[in-house]
C-alpha cells in the first residue's frame, strides 16, 4: 500500500520529531512542516500506536493547531488517547506514592525509575509519555522485604495478567525459571483494583542496573546511596525517591541496550522510538552538562561498549554528538554495532539502520555471526 518511500520517510521523520520536541522548539517547527504534507494518516496512526506515541501525537496536533485538519475519527481517537494517558499517569503516580510510603514505613530503601519519574523530569508532566508499570529498584539484600511490602499492599507475586480473561493467572513455569536463573529482577507484582479505572497495576522490581552474569556490574550500595527526591507533581506530597542522575541516565541507556541486543528481548517486540527519545532528552537536559561525570561512571564500571552502542544509534537518529562527547568512538566497530546475542548461546548480526528496525513492518532479520568484540563481556549468562 505504501509504495511512496518519500512519504514513508516523512511519516517517520514526523514521529521522530514529535518524540523529542517540547512543543516550542526547532523540532516542533520541523514537525509542523512535515505534518502539513502527510497523506497517509493511517500509516502515521498505526506507527504511533505501535510506538505508544498516540498521546504525544495528540499533544502535537493540538499545540500546532492542526487537529481540525484531521479526519474526525482520527482527531477524536488522538484526543481520547491523550486524556486516557493523562488519567493513567495520575493514577500510577498516586500508586507510586503509596508504595513509597509503605516502603518508608518499613525502612526499606527504594528508588523509582523510568516512566513515573521521566514523565516529569523529561516530559514536563504533560502526560504524553506512555508507560504501563511502576519501575522500582531495591538493593538485592532488600528483595525479600520488598516482596513482603508489596504483598501487604495487595500485590500478588508469581502471576501475570491475562487481558483476555481480565484476571491474573499463574506465571508460566518457563518464565518463573528464567527469573530464578537470572535474578536481576523479581517477577512482576500485580494488583487488580476494579474501581481504579486501570486494568491492572504492575510493579517491576529491579535489583541491578544491568543483568545477571554480565561483566558490567555496579556496586549496589553506591547506586542506592545516590538516591534523591524527585518532584512528580504540583503538590508537596508528589515526591518520590529516585536514583541520582548519573545512575538513572545509565539505567535508561542500559535498559535500551538490553532491548536492542538480546535476541530474546528483540523477539518480545518491546523496542520503541520513545526509548531512544528518553536517552536523547536525558542527554540534552542533564547529560551534556555533566559529560565528565558520565564518562567517569562509564569508565569506572567498564561500560564503554554498551553505552557506545546506544549513543551511536541515538546520534544516528537525532544528529547528536553523544558518542564523541563521551569519548566512545573507538568502541563503535561495525561488528559490535551490528551484533545480537542469540538465544542459543551464539551470536547474530543484522543489516540496515535503526530507522529500519524501528519502523519496518517486518521483524529485523538476524543471521548467524561470530563472536563480536565485547560480546562475552555483555552476554554473561543472559541469552
Amino acid at each position: 500500500m505504501y509504495k511512496d518511500d518519500e512519504e514513508q520517510r516523512r511519516v517517520w521523520q514526523l514521529l521522530e520529531s514529535v518524540a523529542v520536541t517540547n512543543f516550542s522548539d526547532s523540532w516542533f517547527e520541523r514537525a509542523v512542516g512535515l505534518a502539513k504534507g502527510i497523506k497517509h494518516l493511517d500509516l502515521l496512526a498505526s506507527l504511533a500506536a505501535r510506538h505508544k506515541m498516540m498521546p504525544a501525537l495528540a499533544r502535537f496536533y493540538r499545540s500546532a493547531r492542526l487537529a481540525s485538519d484531521l479526519p474526525a475519527g482520527m482527531r477524536d481517537t488522538l484526543a481520547a488517547s491523550l486524556a486516557r494517558n493523562q488519567y493513567e499517569v495520575g493514577k500510577l503516580r498516586d500508586e507510586s506514592i503509596d508504595i513509597a510510603g509503605r516502603f518508608a514505613e518499613l525502612g526499606i530503601s527504594v528508588a523509582f525509575n523510568k516512566g513515573v519519574v521521566l514523565q516529569y523530569n523529561l516530559y514536563d508532566g504533560c502526560g504524553i509519555r506512555s508507560f504501563n508499570d511502576i519501575d522500582i529498584m531495591v538493593h538485592p539484600d532488600g528483595a525479600s522485604a520488598a516482596r513482603k511490602a508489596l504483598q501487604s499492599l495487595g500485590y500478588v507475586p508469581e502471576q501475570q495478567y491475562d487481558p483476555d480473561l481480565g484476571q491474573l493467572v499463574q506465571l508460566p513455569r518457563r518464565t518463573a525459571l528464567m527469573y530464578r536463573l537470572y535474578p536481576d529482577h523479581l517477577p512482576h507484582f500485580h494488583r487488580i483494583d476494579p474501581e481504579s479505572g486501570i486494568p491492572v497495576f504492575i510493579v517491576d522490581v529491579a535489583l541491578s542496573l544491568t543483568w545477571h552474569g554480565s561483566a558490567w556490574q555496579f556496586p549496589m550500595d553506591e547506586v542506592m546511596g545516590s538516591a534523591r527526591e524527585a518532584r512528580v507533581g504540583p503538590q508537596d506530597r508528589h515526591v518520590l525517591p529516585t536514583l541520582g542522575d548519573g545512575y538513572a541516565f545509565l539505567f535508561v541507556m542500559l535498559h535500551l541496550f538490553r532491548n536492542c541486543w538480546f535476541e530474546r528481548a528483540i523477539a518480545e517486540g518491546e523496542l520503541r522510538l520513545s526509548q531512544f527519545a528518553d536517552v536523547w532528552r536525558y542527554w540534552q537536559r542533564w547529560g551534556r552538562k555533566h559529560a565528565e561525570q558520565v564518562r567517569t561512571l562509564v569508565g569506572e564500571n567498564g561500560l564503554e561498549p554498551a553505552v557506545a552502542w546506544v549513543a551511536y544509534y541515538v546520534d544516528a537518529l537525532y544528529g547528536s554528538t553523544m558518542t564523541a562527547d563521551l569519548g566512545l568512538r573507538s568502541f563503535c566497530a561495525p561488528e559490535w554495532l551490528r551484533s545480537v546475542a542469540g538465544t542459543d548461546g551464539g551470536y547474530r548480526s543484522w543489516d540496515g539502520d535503526m530507522h529500519g528496525r524501528l519502523f519496518g513492518r517486518a521483524s529485523v532479520a538476524l543471521k548467524p555471526a561470530g563472536e563480536p568484540p565485547y560480546g562475552a563481556l555483555a552476554r554473561g549468562r543472559f541469552s
